[in-house]
């Protein structure tokens, strides 16, 4: 077992304390509460930098012409033609939103020196699989248009962390879409709906990310008898231009496995691969800057590096 960092174990401490507390209270899980956790979460998140640029805007995809998807830009310099990241927040499918990640889509922009594009997918239970993947397929597809005036080239990266990297993966993993992207970026990524690797139940109580709360997401976003295999990113083909991978993964994090066996598939596949661990860190530990902004801030120079080095 690896060690979390002393960082990091107060306030662990007390998120198992808060989360006993709710279990003798009969407080049973819901996506209203899920989802007032993460908001408390981002607290710890700390505020982002200035951005130069920053625009709201929003539209509607084929599939659900009732439901606006807002999106978010961020430039740090509208005028330059810069590199695009599409950055695609985690929260097991039905949490997060464009304010909760605000101050790491800032922060993305900055450190990398890119124009950064966000979006408030469709969230479960409301809207189940796969209808995150059509709204970030639409992204992907019409991004140049969104982005108006703002300056940009022609590189697009993916990025996403935890459920975010699911729908990243899953993209990439499309021939039709992968030949658009010029590079991906995962950040203790979230890629096999089986749960069937040891760190599921290694590090699967008293790290943040609990199993029984995993399942719980993936029950609600797998709704209608999908194959879990089957809808993985880890177990999906992968295509002759997947794109070059950057994986950030924790080595507390009860999903580290998942990330590990994807590097190796790739690797086999001839895909290069850039696999960095951090030690002690949990699941999310992005959203824990105030307490692991050393960790942090490397993150985010990984990421300068892998797209500008």
């Amino acid at each position: 077992m690896n060690a979390v960092s002393a960082k990091l174990s107060a306030f662990l401490e007390q998120v198992t304390i808060a989360r006993n507390q709710a279990l003798q209270n009969g407080i049973q899980p819901s996506p209203a509460l899920a989802r007032a956790n993460m908001a408390n979460l981002s607290a710890m998140n700390g505020k982002g930098p200035d951005v130069r640029y920053v625009s709201d805007g929003s539209f509607f995809v084929e599939t659900d012409s009732r439901t606006e998807i807002p999106f978010r830009i961020y430039s740090p310099n509208p005028t330059a033609k810069l590199p695009v990241i599409l950055h695609l927040h985690g929260g097991g499918h039905m949490c997060g939103d464009l304010e909760i990640y605000d101050a790491i889509s800032r922060r993305m922009a900055i450190h990398t020196n890119s124009v950064v594009i966000t979006l408030d997918y469709r969230l479960s239970p409301e809207h189940p699989y796969p209808a995150a993947i059509e709204d970030c397929k639409f992204l992907l597809t019409h991004y140049q248009s969104l982005l108006g005036s703002v300056g940009f080239k022609d590189e697009l990266i993916l990025a996403g962390d935890s459920a975010g990297a699911a729908l990243t993966a899953t993209l990439s993993a499309a021939a039709q879409y992968s030949a658009q992207i010029s590079k991906q970026i995962l950040l203790y990524p979230s890629l096999d709906y089986t749960m069937e690797h040891p760190s599921i139940d290694a590090y699967g109580s008293g790290y943040l990310l609990e199993k029984q709360g995993v399942a719980w997401y993936f029950d609600k976003y797998l709704q209608n008898g999908e194959d879990r295999k089957q809808v993985s990113p880890l177990f999906m083909p992968v295509p002759a231009c997947m794109p070059e991978t950057l994986l950030i993964v924790a080595n507390c994090d009860p999903l580290q496995d998942e990330a590990y066996a994807y590097a190796e598939k790739l690797r086999k596949s001839g895909v290069s691969v850039q696999l960095n661990v951090f030690e002690g860190m949990v699941h999310g530990f992005l959203l824990l800057n105030t307490l692991a902004e050393e960790e942090c801030d490397l993150v985010y120079e990984l990421m300068n590096q892998f797209i500008n080095g």
